[in-house]
């Protein structure tokens, strides 16, 4: 069972609108901001754990983590800004390098993406880890793997908001997730300084 936060998310998004520059073609403007929310759960990028990075050589990695049981109302959270009102179809592909030692589940990590339809009420899919397609290994003996959403999201949606959500406890023995080139639509992140960079 996962605790599901759309109220949370609606927030982020309502933020979004208010602060996030406008989005453009090519996925500029886009930013990513770990967060979390309850008892022993957050996110944050971490040097040194990740690979190689687009700029420097921090190598980091986004780490989430949930070390609590799952009924706990807590997550770790990287929520993409900069979203609401695109269009659905210009997420994709939504994707993520995953390490091996990561816990990758139904649930978690996973895109929450809410949206609308015009005129329509507010939805919203969750596409969990273990559901997404897994590449090979990521470059010679790597220990990572890239997982991509297998099914693209349609066009003609209105997005409200984007978030990558980890809130599968410590039922597991690795309740936690390093994820690196971490994909929506054009835009990658391989660290934090990708933020500051619009050009992707």
């Amino acid at each position: 069972m996962r605790v599901r936060v759309p109220v949370l998310l609606a927030a982020a998004s309502a933020a979004a609108l208010a602060f996030a520059p406008a989005w453009g073609a090519g996925g500029s403007g886009l930013t990513l901001h770990p967060s979390g929310f309850g008892p022993h759960s957050y996110a944050a990028w971490k040097a040194q754990q990740g690979e190689a990075d687009s700029t420097g050589g921090s190598n980091q990695a986004l780490y989430l983590q949930k070390e609590v049981p799952t009924l706990t109302n807590a997550a770790g959270i990287a929520v993409i800004d900069g979203v609401a009102g695109m269009d659905t179809g210009d997420l994709n592909p939504l994707a993520f390098d995953i390490r091996d030692d990561s816990h990758c589940g139904a649930g978690a990590p996973r895109f929450n993406v809410v949206f609308h339809m015009p005129g329509g009420p507010q939805q919203t899919i969750f596409v969990g880890c273990a559901a997404m397609t897994e590449s090979a290994p990521m470059g010679g003996g790597s220990n990572w793997h890239r997982r991509t959403i297998a099914q693209p999201l349609p066009s003609g949606g209105v997005v409200d908001s984007l978030a990558i959500v980890f809130d599968e406890g410590n039922e597991f023995s690795n309740p936690y997730a390093y994820l690196d080139d971490i994909q929506v639509g054009s835009k990658v992140w391989t660290s934090a300084a990708d933020n500051g960079n619009t050009s992707g």
